[in-house]
């Protein structure tokens, strides 16, 4: 007992951790958690022009504070559909809602959708978060759906006896500000996207056939209704729109974050909140002093685990997926000589560009998988960390970014997620040969 200490401090440091197979004596399996750290960083203003969403609602938690968004969008009408004739009678008119998802931490009563006229035209130049339009401060028209069934949905409003829809059917049937899109920009420039003030409920929209006015009416002669829709897109083509995102982190951890590009922690927690120019920065440092320590080893499994996450509600998910972009000092996504992003490659996949010696780029990089009944995001990067171990390429911190296939989710809605700073863990078996 007394000797024990003496030959354990003196063990290959490359025999750290759990041996898994002490039986096997020409392969030893090692098990070694790596902990990391997870900061804050913000990003520049975002640019949310024809994001292919439109998000607005509100917000609300004790890390990012109050975050509010507002939407903005163009009309487009069908030139290819025959306009209602002067004597044609209205049946009804109602708008339409297609809602990709709906966000919030209790959908047991209605949510409200407002819709305002715009007073001045989007133009054709790029917008930002920080950007806005003027519209008028009382909505064209309010309307309340229950959700707490389904949150991806289409539903409408009834707008028989509202007087900015009616007064746009004669408009339509009288059909001077309809010759063109620019008299029809004079005369409607557009319309904006609210969520009610206090009810902490966030929307993503898609634009298109299915998102805006429809005018049911009848021709003199006709036996049925005939439709025509003013939306936020015709056909395949989605008008110009763009998203305002306000947010507000008084009192909050984030309140602390005062410069663009600077790692910042905040203490106990980290967090990423989309639409914001929040996102999470992981250290990965921690495994260079433990690669210094192999000699001949191969890495037979390595996961990188985050979490649990502090919000894991039904109607109120964390982003599913993030991007592991490469990083360094400048807190800036790295890029290629061709411009393309540095990022993690799926596992069994190469990491290197085998002509570039640069990180390899696919259109299906690695992504860290939310899964819900642990709360954690979870990946293998064991091809990774080989990779970095025998030279291929440098160990570079992740910035994580929300991505759903090719789609940039970041701008897509107002989800969010925070966890322990200190809960990533880098979960390592490998092996080593061992000398007779």
């Amino acid at each position: 007992m007394i000797i024990f200490p003496i030959l354990s401090s003196c063990e290959d440091p490359s025999n750290i951790g759990l041996e898994l197979d002490p039986n096997n004596n020409q392969i030893g399996v090692f098990y070694q958690e790596i902990p990391l750290s997870a900061f804050v960083i913000q990003q520049d203003s975002l640019i949310t022009t024809n994001t292919d969403i439109l998000v607005f609602g509100s917000d609300e938690g004790d890390f990012f504070g109050k975050t509010d968004a507002i939407a903005y969008s163009r009309l487009l009408f069908n030139r290819d559909l025959s306009r209602p004739q002067p004597n044609a009678v209205l049946d009804s008119v109602r708008f339409n809602f297609n809602l990709a998802f709906v966000n919030a931490d209790d959908l047991t009563s209605p949510k409200t959708l407002q819709v305002h006229r715009l007073n001045e035209q989007i133009r054709d130049i790029s917008y930002y978060s920080f950007s806005s339009l003027d519209f008028e401060e009382d909505p064209i028209f309010t309307a309340s759906f229950n959700f707490s069934e389904k949150q991806d949905t289409l539903v409408f409003a009834k707008l028989n006896e509202n007087p900015f829809a009616l007064d746009l059917f004669e408009a339509l049937k009288n059909g001077s500000a309809f010759t063109d899109v620019f008299t029809f920009r004079e005369f409607l420039p557009g319309i904006v996207f609210k969520g009610a003030k206090d009810e902490k409920v966030s929307f993503s929209l898609l634009p298109g056939n299915n998102s805006g006015f429809v005018f049911f009416f009848r021709n003199e002669g006709d036996t049925v209704s005939r439709a025509y829709p003013i939306a936020t897109g015709v056909n395949s083509n989605s008008a110009r729109h763009f998203n305002q995102i306000i947010n507000d982190p008084t009192g909050t951890p984030v309140e602390a974050i005062t410069e663009k590009f600077v790692t910042y922690d905040l203490g106990s927690r980290a967090g990423s909140k989309n639409n914001t120019g929040f996102l999470v920065k992981l250290d990965t440092s921690p495994l260079d002093a433990f690669l210094d320590t192999l000699r001949n080893v191969t890495f037979n499994q390595v996961i990188l685990e985050l979490g649990p996450l502090k919000r894991n509600i039904a109607t109120n998910r964390p982003p599913q997926f993030l991007q592991m972009f490469f990083t360094n000092e400048t807190n800036r996504v790295l890029l290629r000589e061709d411009g393309r992003v540095m990022a993690v490659q799926p596992d069994g996949r190469p990491q290197v560009d085998p002509v570039t010696k640069e990180p390899l780029y696919t259109d299906s990089p690695a992504l860290l998988a939310h899964d819900r009944e642990k709360n954690i995001y979870r990946q293998f990067l064991t091809s990774h960390v080989n990779a970095i171990y025998r030279g291929s390429i440098e160990r570079r911190d992740f910035i994580l970014y929300p991505l759903v296939g090719r789609s940039d989710e970041y701008r897509q809605s107002l989800r969010e997620f925070v966890l322990d700073s200190r809960s990533p863990v880098l979960k390592i078996y490998y092996s080593k040969t061992r000398a007779f």
